[in-house]
């Protein structure tokens, strides 16, 4: 029903505008009582949740230590038998039923300030190259010498440019390349695990040991 404000009087105005006042304020509490609620509602839920995968870290941590201590004694009989490097990155062990387990650690390419001296070298030498030359080359050695995101050199393309350096056979390009090299100090970014069987048509299943891959089923 349609209220004609002309035909109330000054008091019934007075009484409709505070009843107008206390509606709308009742609403605006409603509605942050009820994000009050929700703001509940997930602290609760992150907290307990919070704990399962604070167990679940913990969980993976012991194992992955637990592996990486059971596989010892593999590791200094397969150094031992097959003159294995120490340095080398990763160790796949594998069964006859096609069981399979990799360890290992991944490695950040890394230089020290030494690196900046050996690619002043290469620029140096690409200043002396004829014009003819000097615009295919500069590019080639620019790509190789591109930094990463991180602001290092990758060790990849530094054995390229070693290569390419042996071909032109310069004192110059070929110091220069030698100091980038010494400058290299890899540093090891994380240790991993990898482990998978064979399914009945021999096709590779990996184990999902990371949260990610993990398969919420349907």
């Amino acid at each position: 029903m349609m209220v004609d404000l002309n035909n109330l009087t000054t008091e019934q105005k007075k009484a409709l505008f505070e009843e107008m006042k206390r509606e709308e304020k009742e609403k605006e509490e409603r509605k942050q009582q009820a994000r009050e609620d929700y703001k509940n509602v997930v602290a609760d839920t992150v907290t307990r949740n919070f704990e399962k995968l604070k167990d679940l870290a913990a969980t993976l941590s012991k194992v992955k230590k637990s592996v990486f201590e059971d596989f010892e004694t593999a590791l200094k009989l397969k150094s031992e038998l097959y003159g294995v490097k120490e340095n080398q990155q990763s160790h796949t062990f594998t069964t006859s039923e096609g069981l399979s387990i990799t360890i290992g650690h991944r490695v950040t390419d890394n230089f020290d300030d030494t690196v900046h001296v050996g690619i002043e070298k290469v620029k140096g030498y690409i200043s002396k190259v004829t014009a003819g030359e000097k615009a295919e080359l500069e590019e080639l050695i620019n790509l190789l010498l591109k930094k990463d995101k991180n602001g290092n050199l990758k060790a990849s393309r530094v054995l390229e440019l070693e290569r390419i350096a042996e071909k032109i056979n310069d004192e110059e390009l070929k110091d220069g390349v030698q100091i980038i090299k010494e400058a290299y100090k890899p540093a090891k970014s994380s240790t991993f695990i990898e482990a998978y069987y064979k399914d009945e048509q021999g096709k590779k299943v990996y184990l999902p040991l990371s949260i990610v891959n993990a398969d919420m089923g349907e």
